[in-house]
């Protein structure tokens, strides 16, 4: 292998890996039964772009019940809902990470009488 090869393949093995920001993990939990929360709290992988990351909490009915504006801090996101009432909720969300890829998904929780 000549030196210019050689070379080229040391330099890509040692370009870090540019991963999207997937979500860790979520309170209340996917499928989790649970009090109506005071936050719904999402962690990603790596931190946020705020101005393209968001999240919508909408009853069974497909009402946005997410309250105060979605709070950014890093790699983790927070809605403030009012008080829940007993019922499936779905959570939204769309998250951009320092690599400018977008990801997105969803979850239900249930809020127990």
């Amino acid at each position: 292998m000549n030196r210019l090869a050689l070379a080229l393949v040391f330099a890509l093995a040692a370009t870090p890996v540019l991963a999207d920001a997937h979500l860790l993990k979520s309170v209340p939990a996917k499928g989790a039964k649970t009090r109506s929360p005071r936050h719904v709290v999402l962690t990603f992988s790596e931190a946020l772009e705020p101005a393209f990351s968001g999240a919508l909490l909408m009853d069974a009915d497909g009402r946005n019940l997410s309250g105060a504006p979605v709070k950014i801090d890093g790699p983790v996101m927070v809605l403030t809902p009012d008080r829940l009432m007993p019922g499936r909720y779905e959570v939204n969300w769309h998250a951009v990470g320092h690599d400018t890829h977008r990801t997105d998904g969803s979850f239900t929780f249930t809020v127990a009488r």
